[in-house]
């Protein structure tokens, strides 16, 4: 069964620590946290405080420039905080907008994933909704030339609501993809407007229901919520860790 999560560039705005933040997810329902930063504190610190308050470090969203240029620190840092899987949150439009432009994205991801594959780590892609245009008037997407010459050791973190906001069915890409996905990002959004790309859940147009249990189909380890643009973000704490609770009991 897929366990939830929250991603704590939800939560980045909450005037504390990280190490409190961490200990505020903990007593909620949610099992994991995936982090985007440590926002200066040590990684002892911040490994001393996921012990104390019983939770999994399900994932780190880490840019690929600070990856490529601060590999050692990044393994060292994450190694001692014990998450062994990093996500690259975004590559860029650019690395999108051909077929070129997608193999050479896929064939750089892939060789990363490899060198992390060596020092134990496993490497996943965020998608954004940039990756779901037609791809030079092919019906195929980007996101489906991307996934085509991935390698297998390339992970997918899906995420559902940037998806739908990109114009395509996450359902469907769900379970094409069911294989390669290891990590499902639960956002729920209207699209059209920048603003609204993320909400809280229940407020946008995602069958949430539906994306739960697709997502549990594929097999996915961790159902990760985010809401990058809540303006509350201890109440939508709270709120998505009920509703997660809920999608997932019904799943």
């Amino acid at each position: 069964m897929i366990r939830p999560a929250i991603q704590l560039y939800t939560l980045r705005d909450l005037d504390e620590p990280l190490t409190k933040t961490i200990s505020r997810v903990s007593e909620t329902t949610y099992d994991g946290v995936e982090f985007a930063g440590f926002h200066d504190q040590s990684p002892e610190t911040i490994a001393t405080a996921l012990d104390d308050s019983d939770l999994e470090p399900v994932g780190a969203h880490v840019g690929l420039d600070a990856l490529e240029s601060e590999y050692d620190a990044v393994v060292s840092e994450y190694g001692t905080v014990g998450c062994d899987r990093i996500v690259v949150p975004s590559y860029g439009t650019d690395g999108f907008e051909s077929t070129s432009a997608i193999a050479e994205t896929a064939n750089h991801l892939s060789e990363l994933a490899d060198r992390l594959a060596d020092d134990g780590f496993r490497l996943s892609y965020h998608n954004h909704a940039y990756e779901f245009e037609a791809i030079e008037g092919d019906s195929a997407t980007a996101y489906d030339e991307f996934v085509a010459r991935k390698s297998d050791s390339l992970e997918l973190e899906f995420d559902v609501g940037l998806a739908r906001f990109g114009g395509v069915d996450p359902l469907s890409y769900l379970d094409r993809y069911a294989d390669d996905i290891s990590l499902v990002h639960l956002t729920d959004t209207v699209p059209g407007d920048d603003a609204t790309l993320h909400v809280d859940l229940g407020e946008g147009v995602l069958d949430l229901d539906a994306c739960v249990r697709a997502a549990d189909d594929t097999g996915a380890e961790w159902l990760i919520h985010e809401n990058g643009l809540t303006e509350n973000p201890a109440a939508t704490l709270e709120s998505s860790a009920i509703r997660v609770g809920e999608l997932l009991d019904s799943a």
